[in-house]
Parts: C-alpha cells; structure tokens; sequence
C-alpha cells in the first residue's frame, strides 16, 4: 500500500520526512520511506499556488491589446487555469506519485488557500474522484508535532468546501483586478497620466481607509475644550476628581474665545455649580478592592509583530523574515495565524517543558509554575477541530539552546515568544483598586488610584523601548512618587466634604500620521473596517469575520499598496498616500470596490459556501454584475479637467512635502527618486517639473548621500565629510561633496575634494 503526503511548500516536506524518519538528501522537495502510515509513504510538495488562473489573451488573442475597452468588460463563462510557469517539474512529480498512491493525505496549511491549493492540484491530476483523500493539519513542524499530528487524520469534505469558497474569492477577485485595473489605467492614461492604476478589492478599501484618515487631519479644526476637576486634601495628601462636566468649543476657535467661556459657565450653570470657590459634596462611593488580572491570550502573527515593534522597535519585514525562519527550523509554530489560543496538548508541554523554557532563555530559578483552576484556564485553550486556521505563536518542543545553529535576531524573538507564551503559567497580576465618589448637586465627582501588589505575570515581559527610556528618566528624577491612598481609611460613606473648584483648559488634537502597525496590527484599520460600514447586519459580519483581511494576510495588503506606488512609508514607518493613491481613492468613491462592505458581502458569501449552502457562482454573478455598474458608472461620471486638476494639486502637496530643496535649473521642487525595479540601483534626487533635466544619483562608490546633506548641496553648501570611501584602486578616502555644473554635458553632478589619503 502506498500513501502520498501533499505539502504546501518545500520546507514543510521536509520537516514532515524529518518528522517522519524518511530519509532525502539536501534541499529535496520529495522523498520515500516506511513508516507508520503505510509501508510506503511519499511526501512530495507544492510551492504554493502551483496552479493558477489564466491571464486574459489565454481566452483570446484580442485581450492582448490593454487599451480596447470595446471588449471589456471580460466575463468567463468558465475560467480557465494553468500551471504555473517554472512548476511543472513540481507537478509532474506530484502527478506521477498520486497516480501511483492508494491514499492521499493532504497536508498543506488549515485555511482556505491551502485548501484550494491541494484541490487545484489533484484536480489537475485527475485524482478528486478516483483516490481516497485524507487530511492532516500539522500546526508546528518539529518532529513529535508532526508525528502527533499524522496520527490524527481527519475526513476531508470540510477542507474541499473551503476550497470552493476560494475559488469564489479569487475568480471574483480576479474579475475586479482584469478589468478595472485596465479601465482606469486606460482612462488616465487619455488624461496624460501614466501608471499601471491597479484595482482590488482588499488594496483599494485599505487605500480608502487610509485616506479617509489622512483627509480627516487634513480637514481638522483646533477646537478649546474645559473640563470640570474637584481636588482635596485626605491624610495630607491631595487628591483630583475628575469629572463628566466637558465643554468642547466652537473649531477654529481658542479657549479665550468670549462665546466659549459663556457656554462653559451656561453648563455649570445648568448643574448649579460655581465657577470658583468651594463646593459641599456627599461621599457615595469609597471602596478599596484587591483584584487579579490574567494573562492575556497568547499571540497571533499581528501581536508578534507589535512585540517585536515594542520591544526592539523592528519593522514589520524583519519580524516576517525571522518568525518564518524560526518556524523553518522547527523553534516556532506556524507564523501566519490568526487565532491566540492553543489546544490541551500544547498547553501541556508548555506545563512540562517550563523549567526547560526558562533555562533557553537565561532565566533558569527565576520564576515559580503556576496553574489557574480549569475555569480561567479554558478562555487560553481550543479544541483541534475548531482550532480555525492555525493556533497562537508559541514555542515548540524543540528547545533552542546555547548550541542551536540560528541568528541572534532568531534568538531575540525566541526568547519574546517564549516569555509571552509562559504568562499562562505563572501568577496572575495582583493590584489594589481604591475610588472615592463624590455627588455636588446632580454631578459626580471621582477619584482614582491604583498599586500593584504582585506583579505576576508582568515580571517576566520585556519592557518597551519607550519605557526604558522613561524609567531612566524616572531613576535621575529625585522627586519621590506620592504613595497610593487608601480613602476607605479616612471617609466614609454619607460624608460631607469640601471640594475645591478647579478647570482643565485643553484643546483637541488632531490624528496622529499613520504607521503601517497601524493598518494590519490588532485593533487596526483593517481590523476596524466595520466602524465604516453603515449597514449594521453587514458591520455585525464583518466584525465577526475581524475585519478586512486576517492578522495572517493584512501586512500584505499593505505590501502591495507600497508596490502599486499608492503609498510610501519612511524609515520611522510613517505613512504618506502619493498622488497616485489620493488620485485613484478619488475616482473610486461612490463605487461598491473601495468599501469594506463589499467585504462584508464576501464574507457571508463564504460562510454560505463552506457550509454547502451557497455556489460559488452566486459570488462571481454578483461580482460581474458590479464590474458592469463600474464601467457606466465611470462613463456617467468622468470629469477629464477635474481629475487633472484634482491629480496636480495632490501632485504638488506631494512634492513640497517631500522636496529637499529648490532645483537649481528651474526652481521647482526636488526630490527623492526610489528605484524600486532594480533594488536602488539607480536611486537619485531629480526635478518635479517633467520638463526639467536635473537628476543626481544619490550614491557615489560605496557611499549614499542623504536627504538631508543634498539639501545642503542645493543650498551651496558643501555635505559632511564621508570617510572610507572605496576607490577603483581598493583604497580608501575621505571627502566631501560639493554640487558641480557641467556646462559641456548641461548637468548637474557630485564633485569630490579628496582631504585624507588612506593607505
């Protein structure tokens, strides 16, 4: 008997044969051996999607042609698929050991894209109806998971009715990007505006989120705003109270605006309350509670990403590179998760291995096990089956030791996600909660304070950089903290105190810029999509579904918004729209593609799917009915004069954002240039005004100018002195850069005054 193990990519076959005991030379992608499955068990592998859907000139000769628009839009009566190129050698392997196999196990991830990927596959090889066909979900890749794991075989009709429901999305999904991406493209192009303008549903409603923040700072108006305070002394000690009494003022107005003030006095007025002086209260409220607080679940692909950010301040593709490269090696379970729980047999080993956990990461003796009672111990943990796509983040039983051949990065984030995942194994958080509350007239007034008492869990957390640097601020500071008041000590209830009137003068502040942690991390726009969405049976859904996206895929939204040159990001990770991106969100308002409730739509359209109760055609009628409302849409309103102007005034507040100083041949703004096509190569400072000439590479031997030395170079100033620079020769130098005028060649370019001869 011979069975086939299909895996998603060629690392995680290889971890199933190590896992496995079947033997395979180097970087193999396939392999044989006996083991406990069958007598002959074959792994072999994907490397993703191996099968995909067909470009547009696949159906006919015609659609080559990006510019007519008389054959749009393009609606398949039945879509066609290929393999994809370079992976036929991956599919006849596959193909000619299915063939051969009596069982099929698949392997590949627990989601619907790892579904459809084996579905495509072993349709193609004709195998769907023919083979008994299995499945396994192995969640982490060292060996007693992966042996566990395959022992665990489950039935496989769940797995191909997620396979439909991503089928659905990406034929939809495909019919938005073929023929919008081509409408508008075509269409801006006549306008004299030229750039692949590419249209998805994802990348476009994320764009829209994004410019609907930016459009709010843009649009924002500084409104005063008072605020109502009480304080007394208790024990010597003085105390606030805060209150609900909050006047916000008129916008564009400050807090010593005539008008304002007498709204504010109204509303005291209104509680027969006082301006100044003294106020007699009633105590109604003074209670002094110990509380516990549990660690919170354990972490999902966004929460390690933001650990990573608060602790070491790393971006978003650093974090991707090493957790994958730790999940590779067998340290990590699986990185693209959306869920932070675990099942029972995780938390066990966690259990055992605790002391284990401790010594790898140097904090061997430090902390006490403990075990929360089963009834707080069930919100950390889950059941395989209902599981979803993969479970939290957390160590596998493979320990990485002093001697474990991995990267210092791979050992920072080890070492993050083995203290996150050992919280559900020690104290909880202990802390003293006092409140007193105060009643003047109809107005409560409070006061709160709070003290830890045992600080659990916490202590073994790292703290953010930002901390660090405020307990070093907080450790030079001499002044000493007031300790935490017990109010129940000295009131009581029915008391009467004085309170001294007192007011808060602020004003409101507008959104901060967006980083990209922002869009994909927890609680993020993409997360947050439902808040825009009106309709509140389609918010409730896409609530549920959290958000645009998962946690697994959102930073790739994001990847592809800075790929299309809809968005920049700097290196503090601030995002800017481009021109291109504020153009595009413009022409797309109105329309059903840029809004999360098109998502919301999808989402129930997929549960329906993967419950056997919808066709994934329902979803691509539906989508095609859209795309043919898109294209009146646009013939209705196009405005060509109005989107030029709209383009250029976005165009130059782009520019004078970025521009590092005056063009020294036309006065117009420039700018950096980033050669993204070939990885910086040609990265340069030129002109915004397209009829200008002047460009200067950014980079000179081994040695990249900076923003700001160039601005200094516009400026007549000579840059900083640069030292080791590499000559032809292979020595070294020092100098500095000066801006030269070519008269001959009427250019502008770096010239260098060699000041130190390295030898």
């Amino acid at each position: 008997m011979t069975t086939v193990i299909l895996a998603e990519k060629p690392d995680q076959a290889r971890s199933y044969m190590d896992g496995l005991g079947i033997k395979y030379k180097g970087k193999a992608n396939h392999g044989e051996g006996k083991t406990f499955l069958d007598n002959r068990t074959i792994v072999v592998s994907a490397a993703g999607h191996l099968i995909e859907l067909c470009e547009p000139e696949k159906y006919d000769e015609e659609y080559k042609d990006r510019d007519n628009m008389e054959i749009l839009p393009l609606i398949p009566g039945r879509f066609e698929y290929l393999i994809r190129k370079n992976a036929s050698s991956l599919f006849n392997t596959i193909k000619k050991n299915v063939e051969s196999a009596d069982r099929i196990i698949v392997a590949t991830d627990k989601d619907n894209e790892g579904a459809a990927i084996a579905h495509n596959i072993l349709r193609f090889t004709r195998s769907l109806k023919y083979k008994k066909i299995q499945r396994a979900y192995p969640s982490a890749l060292n060996k007693t998971a992966v042996v566990r794991q395959f022992k665990h075989i489950e039935p496989i009709d769940q797995t191909w009715r997620n396979a439909q429901a991503a089928a659905a999305r990406s034929r939809a999904d495909w019919l938005i990007g073929m023929n919008l991406s081509r409408l508008y493209t075509h269409q801006l192009k006549l306008l004299g505006i030229n750039n692949n303008f590419a249209i998805g549903r994802v990348t476009s409603a994320v764009l829209n989120l994004i410019c609907q923040w930016y459009q709010e700072i843009e649009d924002f108006q500084e409104q005063p705003v008072y605020e109502l305070k009480g304080g007394t002394v208790i024990h010597g000690q003085k105390v606030i109270f805060s209150t609900p009494i909050k006047y916000i003022g008129k916008p564009g107005t400050d807090r010593n605006d005539v008008e304002n003030k007498r709204g504010y006095a109204r509303l005291l007025k209104e509680h027969g309350l006082i301006p100044k002086g003294m106020l007699m209260g009633t105590v109604k409220v003074v209670n002094s509670d110990i509380k516990e607080k549990q660690p919170p679940i354990l972490m999902t692909k966004g929460d390690l990403y933001r650990e990573m950010s608060r602790v070491y301040g790393w971006s978003q593709s650093r974090s991707q590179k090493v957790m994958q490269e730790n999940y590779e090696q067998g340290y990590q379970t699986y990185p693209r998760t959306d869920s932070g729980l675990i099942t029972q047999y995780m938390y066990d080993y966690l259990h055992d291995g605790f002391d284990k956990y401790l010594e790898a990461i140097g904090m061997a003796g430090k902390f006490e096990r403990y075990e929360y009672p089963p009834e707080k111990l069930k919100r950390y943990l889950t059941t395989e089956e209902s599981a979803g796509a993969h479970m939290a983040i957390i160590p596998t039983e493979q320990i990485m030791t002093k001697e474990s051949n991995v990267t210092d990065d791979q050992r920072l984030m080890y070492e993050v996600v083995v203290r996150k995942s050992l919280t559900i194994l020690l104290k909880p958080y202990k802390y003293v909660s006092n409140q007193l509350g105060v009643m003047v007239n109809d107005v409560p007034f409070t006061a709160k304070n709070s003290g830890m008492l045992d600080n659990g869990w916490k202590e073994i957390l790292l703290p953010s950089k930002s901390s660090k640097k405020r307990s070093q601020a907080k450790n030079s500071n001499s002044d000493q903290e007031q300790p935490v008041l017990d109010f129940s000590q000295y009131v009581q209830a029915g008391q009467q105190i004085k309170l001294a009137v007192g007011h808060k003068a602020s004003k409101t502040k507008p959104l901060p810029p967006l980083k990209t942690i922002q869009i994909y991390d927890k609680g993020g726009l993409m997360e947050k999509a439902y808040k825009y969405v009106e309709d509140e049976k389609y918010a409730k859904i896409l609530r549920e579904s959290n958000g645009i996206g998962t946690s697994a895929t959102r930073d790739q939204a994001m990847a592809s918004l800075i790929a299309k040159n809809y968005v920049s990001v700097d290196s503090k990770d601030v995002i800017t729209v481009t021109p291109e991106g504020w153009l595009i969100n413009h022409l797309l308002q109105g329309s059903e593609v840029n809004s999360p409730l098109l998502t919301a739509k999808w989402e129930e359209e997929y549960k329906l799917i993967e419950k056997g109760q919808a066709k994934p055609n329902d979803l691509i009628t539906a989508t095609a009915k859209m795309i043919f409302n898109e294209f009146h849409r646009v013939d209705d309103t196009w405005n060509p004069e109005s989107i030029k102007q709209y383009y250029a005034s976005k165009s130059t507040a782009f520019n004078k954002d970025l521009s590092v100083g005056a063009c020294p041949k036309c006065g117009a703004d420039v700018i950096f240039d980033k050669d993204k096509r070939n990885k910086g190569k040609y990265d340069c400072y030129k002109c915004t005004n397209d009829e200008c000439t002047f460009r200067v590479f950014s980079h000179f031997s081994n040695k990249n100018v900076s923003a700001t030395e160039f601005s200094k170079l516009l400026k007549g100033s000579p840059t900083k002195k640069y030292t080791k620079i590499e000559s032809k020769s292979g020595r070294t130098y020092d100098a500095r850069f000066t801006l030269h005028y070519d008269n001959v060649k009427d250019q502008y370019k770096l010239r260098i005054y060699k000041e130190k001869q390295a030898y």
